[in-house]
């Protein structure tokens, strides 16, 4: 009797103890784009500005997004140019708001080889593949998780180092708790 109910609080708390671990981890987020990150400055001219403004009010509307958006251009001196947008917010299923997001975002940059990346994170999921963005072939990457859901767009670089430097900006970019 004594073992049944031992496995018996161990399954009511451990359980949700277990799947909840990274939602409590990853949840609440905010997102404050540095000046420089990753060897890269942040673009302030007009242009850079109005884009990433135009990227932060197209994903609102397209996600009905109730938290925060975030959006900017960062180049570097060698020509390397990395675009990054996204939100925070609660996200119950972030592997489905990633499929989501990589399905919206197929269309407008031609993606094809999307392929999950593996995190090592559980609850964080992410998907890389190539695309074209106007006539400039582009890396996107994606990443979703139960705080935050982000996109990367990267010129000059392989889907293996755009997947790097998505998860390195990441860290730098969303802060938890």
């Amino acid at each position: 009797m004594a073992l049944l109910t031992l496995f018996t609080i161990a399954c009511c708390c451990g359980c949700p103890a277990y799947f909840g671990k990274p939602m409590w981890e990853q949840y609440p987020a905010a997102a404050a784009l540095p000046v420089e990150l990753a060897g890269m400055t942040l673009r302030d001219d007009p242009d850079s500005v109005e884009a990433a403004r135009q990227l932060e009010q197209d994903l609102g509307i397209a996600a009905l997004i109730t938290g925060d958006t975030f959006a900017g251009i960062y180049s570097a001196a060698n020509g390397k140019r990395v675009t990054l947008f996204g939100s925070t917010g609660y996200r119950f299923s972030p592997e489905n708001d990633l499929n989501e997001e990589i399905a919206r975002l197929t269309t407008e940059y031609r993606l094809t080889g999307v392929e999950p990346v593996e995190t090592g994170i559980r609850g964080t999921y992410q998907r890389c593949g190539t695309g074209r963005q106007g006539e400039t072939a582009i890396v996107l990457c994606a990443w979703a998780d139960h705080g935050s859901l982000g996109t990367g767009l990267f010129t000059r670089l392989s889907v293996e180092d755009s997947s790097r430097l998505l998860d390195e900006m990441r860290t730098v970019v969303i802060t938890r708790g």
